[in-house]
């Protein structure tokens, strides 16, 4: 693989300085659907991306409430780069718990020293939110290696990521299903510079406008054995691993409703409305309900054992509590807060999307009221 020219400098944490002013510069600017290569370029800088990588592999060792609070605090600046940054994390955490000692050797070393971008690509055209049914197929051939063929959409971070995790069809569909995935599927590292990858440009999205969402497609892809991340009965638990670190999509929808909370406190302080009891009033209102998302989301490390349930929970409760919020920031902030160009038009527009980002809202209530009957 040809890595990434620019190694991470951050001697003993991520240094998000540099990164949060650089996307400060152009988190405005959703006309290219993803961001800047300069901004890439200081998110793979700044250390940010081994930040949960063991230390054995040159990475930072950082446990998952911390990824929660750096998804979090770049997600205040730009949600887009957060949810990226999210997926990432995913990525790397199924990597650490499923990986064999060479592909955990390969590639998180890749993370550490060369900043590689890992995304995760399961959805296609028609499948269900569940990714019980998917077309993309891998054959097996007589050397042990596999051939790849299928489309992805909604793949957050395409033509970003330098590698993906791709789930395919490695059997006919008559086998048993799990909450999120199929047993008789597959999960393989795709290579972006392989021959048979392609990107097939982003989303005209209304949220997460800059996530460089889109379609990968596969043709003909040559994936060797050993690139298999998994291919057993264990891959819906590998696609439904990172909840059980306490990973969440809330710390996304929290960023994103700190924001439009300080916002709302700025345009007070601006017109002089923070004199009027009434303004403070709805003020402290967003105040409260940021607490109790901040609470959630801080909540979802902290049980031992399996963090499946909360973690689900916060992803449901802070990005539908941050819809809210965005709406009371906007109400406040009067009409131009609805203008396309608005700072709180756009978080409202990421909280929205946060809400329908895999495992969609009403499919986190299903997986966790699921577990209540099996007490």
């Amino acid at each position: 693989m040809d890595f990434p020219a620019s190694p991470p400098t951050a001697p003993g944490a991520p240094e998000l300085t540099g990164l949060l002013a650089r996307l400060r510069t152009e988190a405005h600017d959703d006309t290219t659907g993803r961001p800047s290569d300069s901004a890439l370029d200081a998110l793979r800088a700044s250390g940010v991306l081994r930040l949960p990588v063991p230390v054995e592999y040159a990475g930072f060792g950082a446990g998952w409430h911390d990824a929660n609070r750096v998804i979090t605090t770049l997600a205040r600046t730009d949600a887009s780069v957060g949810i990226i940054v999210f997926l990432h994390y995913a990525a790397v955490s199924r990597i650490i718990a499923y990986g064999s000692q060479e592909q955990r050797k390969q590639v998180l070393t890749a993370v550490s020293d060369h900043g590689l971008i890992l995304a995760s690509s399961w959805s296609e055209p028609g499948s269900d939110a569940a990714k019980q049914n998917i077309a993309t197929t891998a054959q097996r051939q007589a050397d042990g290696g596999w051939v790849l063929n299928g489309a992805k959409t909604f793949t957050t971070g395409a033509g970003v990521a330098d590698l993906y995790l791709v789930l395919a069809r490695t059997g006919a569909q008559d086998s048993g299903s799990g909450s999120y995935g199929r047993t008789d599927q597959g999960i393989f590292l795709v290579d972006s510079t392989r021959p048979g990858f392609t990107t097939d440009g982003v989303l005209d999205l209304s949220g997460m406008r800059r996530s460089a969402t889109g379609l990968i497609r596969l043709e003909g892809y040559a994936a060797e054995d050993g690139d298999v991340l998994i291919r057993s009965g264990d891959t819906p638990a590998v696609i439904g691993h990172p909840h059980t670190v306490g990973l969440t999509l809330g710390a996304v929808a929290l960023g994103v409703a700190e924001e439009a909370h300080d916002i709302a406190v700025e345009v007070g302080r601006r017109r002089s409305l923070l004199d009027s009891p009434l303004y403070r009033h709805h003020v402290f209102e967003l105040g409260s309900r940021l607490a109790a998302v901040r609470g959630v989301v801080e909540a979802a490390t902290a049980p031992p054992g399996d963090r499946s349930g909360p973690a689900l929970t916060a992803k449901v409760f802070a990005s539908e509590t941050a819809e809210a919020i965005c709406r009371g920031a906007q109400e406040l902030a009067g009409s131009a807060a609805f203008s396309r160009g608005h700072a709180l038009n756009r978080l409202a527009q990421d909280a929205r999307a946060v809400t329908l980002m895999g495992p969609p809202n009403y499919l986190c209530r299903e997986l966790v009221t699921a577990r209540l009957g099996a007490r």
